[in-house]
């Protein structure tokens, strides 16, 4: 399991910063002596300069010679400006990444990605994961506990190993474009995030709904998020890539899973729909990936991607359907989404207490990770 180790930035109290004030008052009412130049250098002749003086520096800089600032042109100083960048394009995209949670949830989810969504998975499917923690002795600045009951309470910053220990050189990132946000805004849509497992598979995963539910859809209603607007929680970026990014991407295999795992704010933690909207989105952008890199006929062969976010122990199990990228109202057909939202895993610690063991483990929901992982 994971090492933690924490200590106090700094050992100082009431009583050191009393002594540290009355030594510097002391050391602050000594007076030093006015300098006086010796007779000796009087009788040599030599001139001494008082550097108060406000013209003490103007005879040397008059007799140096100035020199060019190397700095300005010299390759290695130059910051280059933004439109440089290999990936910069002049139209600015809406940009998901995962950083700002969804107002309205996985209401304001199932609008930017067009789909039905179903409380329930089939009964023949069920899905969970138990992720790992790293062992990693490095001690990090950790954040700063807040106790929202004693909120008064000033805790110190201490140092440790984090619950979430990122290794951003061994996990591959994905990013899914597509062309607009359909009736909303024609700019593109980019998303984009960087997950901690991805798992591929020699053949594509087979759908979930046949093509007589999938025609269903076009009579069903997306959920109503008004007055909020569905880019509300869109960022805003010039630098993206217009095709779709997955790992290995020559290689015969289509994405099956990818399993990410996301730390709370200590202070202002996501809701449980606010945590689902944002695997939601997570899934619908590997699925647009994936189905850019194959260039598949959605219409015959829909694309399915399956993701699943540990958060405080809790699950959140998507299964994404991709039947369309054409995301305006004009299109009848709509993407379908199953979500599980919040499904307790196991009882997790506070990241200042000492995780040794799991004490319990839902074994439900072990079950389900299991079989959503064989299920193909």
């Amino acid at each position: 399991m994971v090492f933690r180790k924490y200590r106090p930035v700094k050992q100082w109290g009431k009583m050191d910063t009393r002594i540290f004030k009355a030594i510097l008052k002391a050391r602050n009412n000594r007076k030093m002596q006015a300098f006086n130049v010796p007779a000796a250098v009087k009788a040599a002749g030599i001139t001494v300069c008082d550097p108060n003086e406000p013209s003490f520096f103007t005879p040397i800089t008059r007799a140096a010679n100035t020199l060019p600032d190397l700095r300005e042109t010299h390759p290695a100083f130059r910051v280059p400006s933004i439109e440089e960048h290999p990936l910069y394009h002049k139209v600015r995209c809406f940009l998901f990444d995962g950083t700002v949670p969804m107002s309205d949830g996985i209401d304001q989810a199932a609008v930017l990605s067009k789909a039905i969504v179903k409380t329930e998975l089939p009964e023949t499917v069920r899905d969970a994961i138990l992720h790992g923690e790293k062992y990693d002795p490095t001690l990090e600045k950790l954040p700063r506990r807040f106790d929202p009951v004693l909120f008064w309470v000033h805790h110190p910053v201490v140092y440790g190993t984090p619950v979430l220990k990122r290794l951003f050189d061994r996990d591959e990132p994905i990013s899914g474009t597509l062309p607009n946000i359909g009736s909303f805004a024609e700019n593109p849509l980019v998303l984009r995030f960087q997950p901690d497992v991805c798992l591929q598979v020699s053949k594509p995963v087979t759908p979930w709904c046949n093509r007589r539910e999938v025609e269903e859809t076009s009579h069903m209603q997306l959920p109503s998020i008004a007055p909020l607007s569905p880019l509300i929680d869109l960022g805003s970026e010039h630098i993206y890539n217009e095709s779709g990014v997955v790992p290995r991407p020559n290689a015969e295999v289509s994405l099956h899973t990818v399993l990410w795992s996301r730390e709370q704010n200590q202070k202002y933690p996501w809701t449980k729909e606010q945590n689902a909207g944002n695997a939601v989105l997570h899934t619908f952008g590997a699925a647009v990936a994936e189905a850019s890199r194959r260039r598949r006929n959605l219409d015959e062969d829909p694309v399915v991607v399956k993701g699943i976010q540990l958060v405080d122990g809790k699950l959140d199990i998507v299964v994404f359907q991709l039947n369309t990228t054409d995301l305006s109202t004009e299109g009848r057909i709509k993407n379908i989404v199953w979500v599980e939202k919040g499904c307790p895993l196991y009882e997790p610690k506070p990241f200042y207490e000492q995780l040794t063991k799991i004490d319990h483990v839902n074994m439900d929901t072990f079950k389900k990770f299991v079989a959503v992982l064989w299920n193909k």
